[in-house]
Order: structure tokens, then C-alpha cells, then sequence
């Protein structure tokens, strides 16, 4: 075998640090990868005792309309809900009452941490659009570049990947999860992977804060965290079949029946219209009348068990059920 002469090795090493030094006055190709967020959970663990999740949406983005935006963004929240039955997102108009904020902000508000290129020689740095940021106060707030050229697709991902970090879900390295911090184009489905974390996280019934809104035809029971002091109004409305002596029924009951026929015998509470709605607090041993409408105090109470119910021994014959929505007054 001939050997290179020792001119022919310094010409080619002098070939190869040249083109070295041009690989690096060249700039990078800008990385097509994109991510969500630079912010991860590295185990699954809850974060707090918390469970209904208090959020406004705090401004909007110029590049969508308000509506899509915002149904985007609750459709983000939502994927969790649909996932587990014990947790839950509510949206607040006033912010005061919020503890979870959605926000537009120019990408040096975010301060997101740099996340670098997985592919390619030369790793560069990549687009980050959101991140999540603790306030001093105790919120938190999913902060959204308003530069990124959102579409609602990759909107509703942005907030359920970070919904999922409140939610105390671990980060993930399939594509398929919400919980990957890559954005491409698949829509918002959680993975089997996703379910069972969420549920073994979320496995109590929660407590849900006002308003709520729910039909009443049978016992139903609700549990009620306040996060402030007052009067808690039930208002009540429609009409539900109550068996075939009797017919229609509005929250108010009946007092007779067809041709004034006599319903006391069928009255849970006997002095009470018949298929009145009434309602008792933690379990306590009366009912009280509601009807159409009725309050009670807070009383100094952070949460109750609020139960609802018609005045009807026999609900096998009944269709339908009323109207209730509970709400501070």
C-alpha cells in the first residue's frame, strides 16, 4: 500500500480545519421542532389537596377570534375531565375568585428555559410557546406567547399539557400523551397511559366550588367547598311526571292529584307539597322546603354536603327531573 507523503497529510489536515471553521461561521437552520413548554413533572405526585381547579382567562390573542380561542382553551381543561370524574375546571369570569390564570404575554415575560434541538449535528435552541409560572400569591399562571402563530388545535394541547403539570402528571416521552412537551400537529387525546395516572392521582370524589347547575328528579348529593362567606341561593324551574295519578309537577309539588286524588301517603315529608323539591345540609335528620327557590348561610362553613331531593316515597314512575342551579346570592 503506497503511504501519503508527509506534504500530502498537512495538505489534507489544512482541508479539514477549513471546512470546519466555515461549519462555523454558518448559521443553523432554524429547527422545524417546536415546544410546548420547557417546564416538566419528573414523577407522578400530586401537588395538593386541591381538585376543582378555579381558572379565568385573562386576555386574548389577536391572531383568533374570541370564541374559538376561548372554547379552545376550555377544550384543553376538559380532556382531564372527560379522563377522571374527581376532578374538576372551572371557569370564573371575575378573577378574583380565580386561582389558576390563562395568559397572553410576550415571549420575555415567559422567561421559558431554553430547550434544545433532538435532531441534527449542530443542536440548536428551539421555540418554546408557553410556560407555567407560580405568583407570589399562590396562583398559578399558564403564560402563552402572544408572538406564535397559534391555531386552536395547538392551543387546546398548550393547556392540557400544563393542566397536566398542576395536576401533578408526570411528563412523558410518547408522542401520543398529553403529556408530551413536543408540539406537532396531533390533537388533544388523552393516552391509556394519561387515564391511569390521572386516577390513581384523583381517586375521592371531589368537592366542586359555585355555581353548579344539575337536574333533580331523585336524591342527588353534592359537596360544596366555599371560597367565600354569604347566602347560597337554589332556584329551581320545569316540570317532570310524577306517576300516573298525579301528572305534571313543577319545584313547587303538587297538592292533589288527578281529580283530587290524595298524596299525602306517598310524601316523604308528610305536611310538604308532594314532589316539592327540598333539600337538607350534611346529613342532617329534616328536610327543608326549597321549591322554586330557597337559601341558606354559609354559616362560617368551608364546604357542606348538599343534598337535593323531590318530596315522592316512590320515584319509580317518575320522569324527568327539575331545573337547579345554586349560586351565592
Amino acid at each position: 500500500m503506497k503511504q501519503l507523503s508527509t506534504q500530502s497529510i498537512s495538505l489534507l489536515i489544512t482541508l479539514f480545519v477549513g471546512l470546519f471553521w466555515q461549519c462555523q461561521d454558518m448559521t443553523p437552520l432554524e429547527s422545524p421542532e417546536v415546544a410546548l413548554s420547557a417546564d416538566k413533572n419528573e414523577v407522578n405526585q400530586r401537588l395538593s389537596t386541591e381538585c376543582a381547579f378555579r381558572y379565568t382567562i385573562a386576555n386574548s390573542y389577536a391572531g383568533l377570534d374570541n370564541n374559538s380561542q376561548r372554547e379552545a382553551i376550555r377544550a384543553g381543561f376538559a380532556t382531564w375531565q372527560r379522563v377522571s370524574r374527581n376532578l374538576s375546571f372551572i371557569e370564573f369570569a371575575t378573577p378574583e375568585r380565580a386561582a389558576l390564570f390563562v395568559r397572553f404575554v410576550s415571549p420575555t415575560e415567559m422567561q421559558a428555559k431554553p430547550v434544545m434541538s433532538s435532531v441534527g449535528l449542530l443542536r440548536s435552541s428551539i421555540t418554546v410557546t408557553s410556560a407555567l409560572r407560580q405568583e407570589s400569591n399562590g396562583t398559578v399562571t399558564i403564560l402563552l406567547d402572544n408572538t406564535y402563530n397559534w391555531d386552536t388545535n395547538a392551543l387546546t394541547r398548550a393547556i392540557a399539557y400544563h393542566a397536566g403539570l398542576v395536576l401533578g402528571v408526570a411528563t412523558s416521552s410518547d408522542a401520543n400523551s398529553l403529556m408530551w412537551p413536543m408540539l406537532q400537529k396531533q390533537v388533544a387525546t388523552p393516552s391509556k397511559a394519561d387515564s391511569m395516572a390521572i386516577n390513581r392521582l384523583y381517586v375521592s370524589p371531589c368537592a366542586t366550588y359555585l355555581p353548579i347547575s344539575l337536574t333533580v328528579g331523585g336524591p342527588v348529593t353534592k359537596t360544596i367547598k366555599f371560597d367565600k362567606q354569604g347566602t347560597v341561593l337554589i332556584k329551581a324551574s320545569g316540570q317532570m311526571t310524577v306517576g300516573e295519578y298525579v301528572g305534571l309537577s313543577s319545584p313547587e309539588g303538587r297538592e292533589v292529584g288527578l281529580f283530587g286524588f290524595k298524596l299525602t301517603a306517598y310524601n316523604i315529608v308528610p305536611n310538604m307539597f308532594h314532589a316539592a323539591l327540598m333539600y337538607k345540609i350534611n346529613d342532617e335528620a329534616n328536610w327543608h322546603y326549597c321549591g322554586p327557590l330557597c337559601s341558606f348561610s354559609t354559616a362560617g362553613n368551608q364546604s357542606i354536603n348538599l343534598t337535593l331531593n323531590i318530596n315522592d316515597k316512590d320515584l319509580t314512575d317518575d320522569v324527568g327531573g327539575y331545573d337547579v342551579a345554586v349560586d351565592y346570592k
